[in-house]
């Protein structure tokens, strides 16, 4: 019986648009996520919405990563940080704020690419198992 894929595997396979993949990086990652972004920006319910923008971000970037060789988690992680980043700019007013309408949009692209009804809720996902 092969070992479970890489994160470097699913991030190929995510390239392809395999949602069953997405579905695996994302219930692998998300906690680990959550948690940077947590600690960046000291506020769980800001932490949500951040990691839902990670993950429609990883979706959207992957087909342009399939060419390439990258460590998957350096990558999510990286994604992670500016993501966080920029929040905080909003929060600061160093950057314009894009607000609860673009956080929903965020939440409903986010259930399209895991296949799931919107709103994707980033809890429903912490205590399901793996695929």
């Amino acid at each position: 019986m092969p070992g479970p894929e890489s994160v470097n595997d699913l991030v190929k396979r995510i390239a392809g648009r395999d949602q069953a993949a997405f579905r695996r990086f994302y219930r692998r990652l998300v906690r680990a996520v959550f948690a940077q972004v947590c600690e960046s920006l000291g506020s769980p319910a800001l932490a949500v919405a951040v990691t839902r923008a990670v993950f429609v971000e990883v979706w959207r970037l992957a087909p342009m990563s399939e060419s390439r060789q990258l460590d998957g988690v350096a990558w999510v992680t990286a994604i992670a940080a500016r993501r966080a980043a920029d929040r905080l700019r909003e929060i600061n007013g160093t950057m314009p704020a894009l607000g609860v309408a673009y956080d929903d949009l965020l939440g409903r692209e986010l259930a399209v690419a895991l296949g799931a009804e919107p709103p994707a809720q980033l809890e429903t996902f912490f205590h399901t198992p793996t695929d």
